[in-house]
């Protein structure tokens, strides 16, 4: 029996019900937005940080960044909604088309385009993607968060990947030392543009950013008080 052969998520952007350009989706979480992401969409609908694809045990998952006019899919307006091939994706006036390709048809797609310049000028290039090469794309950056424990004794730590999830099980800091922290509490993530977004998952006594909480993705300023359980965290970018 032959070994199915690994894939990878990509995006397929369509006008006028034609296939244009695709991309292939980072293989931790990808943010689409106008002005900040890792995909760029000139759309005036579309919100500045607009939704994120996160793939999450094996699935895909699409989440709402709290943007002004809704993500859809299949026309239905979603918070949170998993992924199949074939899904069509409506942002703003722009429609995508969510697939599965085996990763050896899809690596030579480039992650740097625009569309044709005979369907837009070159002012008004509907996609500008930022999405970078997983393995080495921006060297040296990475995640620093301040944290405070219960206790009063304050940790600082350092993360040179651009997704980490925080919680009871995991293997830094004194997080299971916090009964009131889920086990799997809280993702953050660093864009390509060096913004912070974190994003509560669904934890039990929920997460809180200068205490309001959240719900969804939200980006958070180095100088934001995060709180899980009744630890703080003050996060940011920051480069090795």
């Amino acid at each position: 029996m032959s070994k199915p052969h690994p894939q990878r998520a990509v995006l397929v952007f369509l006008s006028n019900g034609s296939n244009k350009e695709m991309v292939k989706l980072r293989k931790d979480a990808t943010i689409i937005g106008r002005s900040k992401g890792d995909i760029l969409i000139n759309d005036s609908e579309v919100s500045s940080t607009h939704c994120q694809i996160q793939e999450i045990d094996g699935c895909y998952n699409i989440f709402d960044m709290n943007s002004t006019n809704g993500t859809y899919v299949n026309n239905q307006r979603i918070v949170k909604a998993r992924l199949k091939p074939g899904d069509i994706i409506t942002i703003g006036d722009t429609s995508i088309r969510f697939t599965l390709k085996d990763e050896d048809q899809v690596k030579h797609v480039s992650t740097v385009f625009k569309l044709a310049q005979s369907d837009l000028s070159e002012s008004s290039s509907l996609i500008k993607t930022m999405i970078e090469g997983e393995l080495n794309s921006d060297e040296g950056s990475g995640i620093q968060i301040t944290a405070i424990y219960p206790n009063g004794k304050e940790e600082e730590l350092f993360f040179s990947q651009k997704v980490i999830y925080i919680g009871r099980a995991s293997s830094f800091g004194m997080f299971d030392k916090d009964p009131e922290i889920s086990r799997r509490h809280l993702l953050i993530k660093l864009s390509n543009s060096g913004e912070i977004f974190i994003e509560d998952q669904e934890s039990t006594n929920g997460s809180f950013i200068n205490g309001k909480k959240i719900k969804g993705m939200h980006q958070v300023a180095p100088t934001d008080k995060v709180r899980i359980g009744d630890t703080f965290l003050y996060i940011k970018a920051t480069n090795h």
